[in-house]
């Protein structure tokens, strides 16, 4: 299973937003710019967000792009499905006519459990949380690959230190 490009630049640009948008709207040029991402891929990305209520725009002389919620009510789970179109990692999951063998499938209901077992880690993780890890000058790009993202999320960056990584 992949994650799509879509969601993991949407994820990222939402962040950026959220990060800047303290001083004024932000503009989309500035986050392409931060994120080395083309302001074109990053507007089509903005207009599901927009549509999810996620993301708000401003125009005029000091418009820019905003979070269209606070940072605590959205998740990462949020953009996902966004961006994925849902929640299901199958089509089944979500539509049991689209596969002929859904009704008596025992691997769907593996299917159905994974995805929702993804998308409970994903919604416990708000934009709040990622700000507060921004705040105290936490990367995740900085976190040694052995250290597993469990504990870059619960804050144990020293990790890497400890075990020598």
């Amino acid at each position: 299973m992949r994650i799509l490009t879509n969601s993991r630049y949407g994820t990222r640009m939402l962040l950026d937003i959220a990060l800047h948008q303290r001083e004024r709207p932000v503009l989309m040029k500035d986050v392409a710019a931060r994120l080395s991402i083309s302001q074109k891929y990053l507007e089509k990305l903005s207009r599901p967000l927009k549509e999810a209520g996620l993301l708000v725009s401003q125009r005029g002389p000091t418009g820019g792009h905003m979070l269209g919620r606070p940072a605590v009510e959205i998740t990462v789970g949020d953009v996902v499905r966004v961006m994925e179109g849902g929640d299901e990692l199958v089509g089944c999951g979500r539509d049991e006519a689209a596969c002929s063998h859904a009704p008596g499938c025992l691997t769907r209901m593996i299917w159905k459990e994974c995805s929702h077992a993804m998308f409970a880690r994903l919604d416990a993780i708000t934009f709040d949380e990622l700000l507060r890890y921004a705040d105290q000058g936490v990367k995740f790009g900085d976190f040694c690959p052995n250290v597993l993202a469990e504990h870059a999320l619960t804050g144990e960056h020293d990790l890497c230190e400890a075990d020598g990584g």
